[in-house]
């Protein structure tokens, strides 16, 4: 299979080469820093996907999960009022309830790490949103296992800017939003923004008589920039975000109409900053330095039956009115701190560049959960440290080699109200060694290997149930180790000689050690989740992004993802052998592609589909979402200074599982096993007005 795809990539070349004289700046540039310096998405050996503030209008979009389905390979799943678990080729997170678990892949917002926090994830003054797939283990370290999210906010200037945006949409929604910048002196610079998104959500609640799955959400940003003289630059952002979303998403009868009488929520307040120096007075070497803080406080909670528990009622409820019905809550509140300082030194000419980095994470979570006769306390606390570099080698004429190696050590420490203590610690080693090739200025092929890692942990859950003998899990299930993934890959990047077509091409091989997988072990209407570490794993594939111009009012905007993946080695806790099993989150094909037509000089449409092949919820059991087909647009009519774009996303009014889980929670049934889905977003049509001076 490997074979063929690189004979493909390499097929596509003369598509690219047929003049080695082009000018050399003949793409558009986008840049990126996935290897440390800032270069164009073209040149970076890495697959990559770049979405600007364009493609976030066009789509009507204010949450990161709204665009994520444009990209090749990356998936997303929810269990919460957003989709906030992401997925790329395969491997991710997919939930968290009580245990601490590190992400695979990472979000960064303006350099500031929210990794585990994707509720974050708002899209009001981004200025671009860079997705890098696979390992990014000499750079971002363990947040980085299976790729990084890095989302940037527009930067402060010195020139006057004003930006505006209002919308309103269907389900009682709307948002407002207005950043502003300007400069304060003739060396620093200032931006400002504030955002506001409410709705009524997706959900229906019939015994309430209400929406129940709510969306208020708020954003406060600030950025500072100063050039304290010619050698010695800083800058600031600061951030402060307010969820307060309903959380009532599964329905015994899997519709969007609940009768639950205690809904959850899903809230996250936090604040947080980022500082960065710059110093260039050395004759040889730059050097910068970052440091970041966070502190946020969330809440997830839900009610566990679904349903009420009202004799009055008894057309809608069913907890309470039967022999095996029960009523209970379960949430979970989380107070979270992290803290990370990055030292870099780099050469003057940008190839090399060493680092030390630390990071302290402190979670402490309350759950209060009906069943339990009090309070459960837990307490993690991780302290990381890296040392990391990375060298550019230039070994011939267009032709260069990277090598880059990251060891990191931490040390978590877990402790909870249950009187369990555990330390583990372990050091790590990540990396990549990549060779580039620069066939003409508009053509670059490379190959790379690169390794990442995720932390291992404790499973608090499984130790409390194996301590009350609720359940029977053996000790090896108490902890878990580390996960590690090598990725290889082989990539082509370039545009044709007339500019009209920019391509984007890699295939890839991951082999995942000890991965980590989701156990659920069931025992006497007592049930706990815990991380086990299945032998290995396997993933491979390939990406197709690219750009197409037509002619002068007539573009295309195009993605592909083919992904293979299997488990090798893992038995659920319920004796299924999921030996040679697909993966969870990890459909075979994904696509999107959108036509946007210039109907006249000052309007605009498009017309997008996009979809993927049916995928598995998850590693412990074999429910399957359904593929699906979506049917988005827009069109805009624009000025100089101010637009008006009427949009409209699953405009055929798919209902889409973003979560599934299969077992019993119906007592009319006797809790036989089913199948219960969480919808994501329905037919949802808007109109948004932006104004930009």
């Amino acid at each position: 299979m490997k074979a063929k795809i690189s004979l493909l990539c390499a097929a596509m070349l003369p598509l690219f080469a047929t003049n080695a004289v082009a000018e050399q700046t003949s793409f558009e540039v986008i840049e990126v820093t996935g290897d440390f310096k800032k270069e164009s998405i073209q040149t970076l050996s890495a697959s990559a996907s770049v979405l600007g503030e364009l493609e976030i209008t066009q789509r009507g979009a204010s949450y990161l999960d709204e665009i994520l389905n444009s990209t090749a390979n990356v998936n997303f799943t929810a269990g919460a009022s957003r989709g906030r678990y992401v997925q790329i080729r395969g491997v991710g997170l997919r939930s968290q309830f009580q245990d601490p678990i590190q992400p695979s892949v990472g979000l960064l917002i303006d350099g500031i790490n929210y990794s585990g926090l994707g509720g974050s994830a708002l899209l009001f003054d981004v200025e671009q949103v860079a997705l890098y797939r696979g390992p990014q283990g000499t750079r971002y370290g363990a947040d980085a296992m299976a790729g990084m999210i890095d989302m940037q906010t527009t930067a402060p200037t010195q020139d006057k800017a004003l930006k505006v945006k209002l919308g309103v949409g269907n389900h009682n929604s709307y948002e407002a939003g207005i950043a502003a910048g300007t400069g304060l002196t003739d060396s620093s610079a200032i931006r400002v923004s504030a955002f506001q998104r409410k709705s009524d959500g997706y959900t229906d609640n019939l015994y309430l008589n209400r929406p129940t799955q709510e969306q208020d959400e708020q954003a406060l940003r600030l950025k500072l920039s100063n050039e304290w003289n010619d050698n010695f630059n800083t800058s600031l952002a600061v951030h402060h975000i307010n969820i307060e979303n309903g959380y009532d998403a599964f329905t015994l009868d899997n519709s969007r109409n609940s009768v639950a009488d205690e809904p959850g929520q899903d809230n996250l307040e936090s604040d947080a900053f980022s500082l960065t120096a710059n110093y260039t007075g050395f004759e040889t070497v730059n050097i910068t330095a970052t440091a970041t803080g966070l502190q946020a406080d969330s809440l997830y909670s839900y009610d566990e039956d679904w349903v009420c528990n009202n004799a009055n009622q008894a057309n809608l409820c069913v907890a309470g009115l039967h022999p095996w019905g029960y009523s209970s809550t379960d949430s979970y509140i989380r107070d979270t701190e992290k803290g990370t300082f990055d030292l870099q030194i780099s050469s003057k000419q940008d190839d090399w560049v060493v680092g030390l980095y630390s990071e302290r994470r402190d979670v402490d979570l309350t759950r209060a959960y009906t069943w339990q006769s009090q309070d459960f306390h837990s307490s993690f606390d991780i302290r990381n440290t890296a040392l990391y570099g990375q060298k550019i080698t230039s070994i011939a004429k267009d032709v260069e080699l990277i090598t880059g190696l990251r060891a990191e050590s931490y040390e978590a420490d877990y402790k909870d109200s249950n009187g369990f203590a555990e330390t583990t610690d372990k050091t790590m080693l990540g990396g990549k060694v990549a060779l580039e090739y620069q066939v003409v200025p508009r053509t670059m092929i490379y190959t790379s290997l690169s390794r990442g890692y995720k932390i291992g942990g404790v499973n608090g859950e499984a130790l409390a149930k194996a301590k009350d003998k609720n359940l029977n899990i053996q000790p090896e299930n108490y902890t878990f180790d580390p996960e590690y993934l090598w990725n290889a890959e082989f990539g082509v990047k370039g545009q044709s000689e007339d500019k009209s077509h920019t391509l984007r091409v890699t295939a890839f091989y991951m082999k995942r050690d000890d991965m980590q997988l989701k156990q659920w072990q069931v025992q006497d209407q007592q049930f706990a989740g815990y991380l086990d570490n299945a032998s290995s794993g396997k993933n491979y594939g390939f990406e197709v992004e690219g750009t197409k111009q037509y002619t002068e009012r007539l573009a295309l905007n195009y993605s592909f993802g083919y992904l293979r993946s299997k488990i090798k080695g893992f038995t659920t806790s319920d004796g299924i052998n999921q030996h040679g099993r697909d993966q969870a989150q990890a459909p075979k094909y994904q696509y999107a592609f959108s036509f946007n037509y210039a109907l006249t000089d000052n309007l605009e449409a498009q017309l997008g589909f996009e979809g993927k092949d049916s995928y598995y919820f998850s590693d412990s059991h074999n429910d399957q979402a359904p593929n699906q087909n979506l049917i988005n647009a827009s069109i805009s009519y624009h000025r100089a200074n101010w637009s008006l774009t009427a949009w409209g996303r699953n405009l055929a009014d798919r209902d889409v599982p973003v979560r599934g889980f299969e077992f019993g929670n119906n007592p009319l049934k006797k809790y036989a096993t089913e199948n219960y889905y969480q919808y994501g977003e329905p037919r949802l049509v808007g109109l948004t007005f932006k104004y930009e001076l």
